[in-house]
């Protein structure tokens, strides 16, 4: 009976480990913020074959693990999936656009 007693506390134990689980050591990093932002627009606005249309600040990318750390997050949750439009979503042919 005792060890079916020690089974809460080890699920409440792995159930707080996994709340930090995804999250960046920098998120209240202003240099990782900076570079969310950046990489975010740069995958919103990118022009495939342009590099001019990337938004990177080159320096805090080269001095700044944080800005470097959050412009990859940024881009990888920016970026449109397949350049379809869709913004992650699975193009699904019977999805409509929404409009009436």
């Amino acid at each position: 009976m005792r060890r079916f007693a020690l089974l809460p506390v080890l699920f409440l134990a792995f159930a707080l480990a996994a709340c930090g689980l995804g999250r960046s050591e920098f998120e209240d990093d202003p240099a990782y913020k900076a570079g969310h932002s950046d990489g975010c627009w740069s995958a919103t606005s990118e022009v495939p074959g342009d590099p001019s249309t990337v938004t990177r600040n080159d320096e805090a990318w080269k001095s700044s693990e944080a800005y470097r750390t959050g412009w990859k997050a940024g881009y990888n949750a920016c970026t449109i999936r397949g350049r379809s439009g869709s913004m992650g979503m699975p193009d699904l042919p019977e999805r409509g656009t929404g409009v009436h």
